[in-house]
């Protein structure tokens, strides 16, 4: 939203747009700005971020309005100019790697992997080892033919027993229980690609957005310093008896709704430089470059609507899909009957004599027949796994309809961003028309205000859209999972990835 100066006490002007750049990111990788990156990692590459050699102020009206070199134009310059793409990635990757979400996934992905392992092991046979001693401390037995047993059991004895186990038959039980665990391990490795993912969009939303305040800072500075020169002709205009004294007052007013509006422009810019900060580890400069855009070429709404099937989220909620399903055949094999082979050895009496030993084989067969709750269990688990292939594809219609609706936003913000550059043309050369016809004692101050102030909105609504178009390409890049292979951070560092 954009408005005129004089309306911005009331509407706060068009900070909302600007800070929708956060807020459309925040969405999509709410997790990244609760972890700052380690500082010594990304401030190692960010030692030298992209700043202008200048300051970008409001032109100042030239002699001929209609011959304006628009060439030189310094707030459209801001829309011809960008920091070097790989230094750009460096830096992005470098606040990525050390970030405490990424650090999270990565553990993530560590205990998937150990539980597909646990899971795996039962395809092993299994052992154990007792060792059991003991002294009676007090005993008492009557002749009675009845306790012989017990009088001869001996009054100390140490025994090691060991036996051994091998699944013959379990009806899928393991087999299905290594499947889910796969697809889980699987699905945490999608996880941590739309986490690294999350934190790179998160991260460019707040670098846009440094960069957006930090120009409407100086746009804001450079209004309220002209307001100096409009007083100036004012004074003389009075002092030549074309204007009236009140007229100052109108132009006191003007300046302190200009001073309203810096003050919010440099409350937002202190908001997004802890932000980068937290998130980079570095202070910004003082004129941050405006990020570069890392993939050209123009997508059709199909291929956005297609590629968000393949999205890391989409993934891994199909991943958890299939771990639900092989959990439930797992639960159903686990209810069916289970064959073993046993192997059990014993030693007796360790100490107490020299040879007392016996081996064991025998092959075991256990079926529950009732109880122990195991339909209820496979009940639950079919409901699991049909829960969470709904949910999978919830999330894919989802990505389909964020895809489209961010391929659409791409294509209008595109056809604003050539309207906002027409009108802001129009509206400077307005402004200088009324300003030299206003030195010349012709026209009143309130067609000076208006145009300036008109002027002011379209130099802050072309930078918000500028803004608002950039960060809506890198959306769209994670809409379409094509994100991380612009950044080159396919192959991620200490990942595991599973295919499945």
């Amino acid at each position: 939203m954009t408005v005129a100066l004089r309306d911005f006490p009331a509407r706060h002007g068009a900070m909302g747009s600007v800070g929708g750049i956060i807020g459309t990111f925040g969405g999509t990788a709410a997790l990244a700005l609760c972890a700052c990156a380690s500082p010594s990692r990304a401030q190692e590459a960010g030692e030298d971020i992209p700043a202008y050699s200048t300051a970008t102020d409001l032109p100042s009206p030239v002699a001929d309005p209609l011959d304006v070199d628009f060439s030189s134009d310094p707030i459209l310059a801001l829309g011809s100019s960008s920091a070097d793409p790989g230094q750009f990635r460096r830096i992005v990757v470098a606040a990525v790697e050390q970030n405490a979400s990424s650090r999270e996934a990565d553990a993530n992905v560590a205990v998937a992997a150990a539980q597909l392992d646990e899971a795996e092991a039962g395809r092993l046979p299994t052992g154990d080892v007792t060792v059991s001693s003991y002294r009676t401390i007090a005993r008492n037995f009557s002749d009675d033919p009845f306790n012989i047993i017990e009088r001869s059991r001996a009054t100390r004895r140490t025994d090691v027993l060991g036996e051994v186990e091998y699944v013959l038959l379990d009806f899928g039980a393991t087999y299905y229980g290594i499947a889910a665990a796969q697809a889980r391990l699987t699905a945490t490795g999608h996880e941590r690609e739309a986490a690294v993912s999350g934190t790179i969009t998160q991260f460019v939303s707040v670098w846009y957005a440094v960069f957006a305040y930090q120009s409407l800072v100086r746009l804001g500075e450079s209004f309220v310093s002209s307001q100096g020169d409009i007083q100036d002709a004012v004074e003389r205009r009075i002092a030549q008896g074309a204007s009236a004294r009140s007229d100052l007052a109108r132009v006191a007013s003007l300046r302190a709704q200009g001073e309203i509006r810096l003050a919010q422009f440099r409350r937002q810019l202190a908001s997004a430089e802890a932000r980068f900060e937290e998130l980079s580890g570095i202070a910004p400069p003082a004129r941050l470059l405006r990020a570069p855009q890392l993939v050209d070429g123009i997508i059709s709404r199909d291929y956005a609507i297609n590629a968000a099937q393949a999205i890391p989220e989409v993934r891994s909620a199909e991943a958890q899909a299939r771990a639900a399903q092989s959990e439930a055949k797992a639960t159903e094999g686990a209810n069916q009957p289970r064959v073993a082979a046993r192997l059990d050895a014993g030693r007796y009496g360790v100490y107490e004599n020299d040879g007392d030993y016996d081996v064991r084989g025998s092959i075991n067969l256990r079926y529950r027949l009732f109880g122990g709750g195991g339909n209820a269990r496979l009940s639950a688990a079919r409901a699991r796994a049909d829960a969470a292939d709904a949910a999978a594809d919830r999330v894919r219609q989802e990505a389909e309809r964020d895809a489209a609706v961010t391929w659409a936003d791409v294509r209008a913000l595109e056809d604003q961003l050539i309207a906002l550059d027409a009108a802001y043309k129009s509206s400077r050369q307005t402004r200088d028309v009324v300003v030299t016809r206003f030195g010349a004692l012709r026209g009143s101050l309130f067609d000076v205000t208006e145009a300036e102030s008109a002027y002011l909105q379209a130099a802050v609504a072309y930078i918000e859209g500028l803004s608002q178009l950039d960060a809506a390409r890198y959306l769209l890049l994670a809409r379409t999972g094509r994100l991380l292979e612009a950044f080159d951070v396919d192959d991620l560092e200490n990942g595991v990835m599973v295919d499945g």
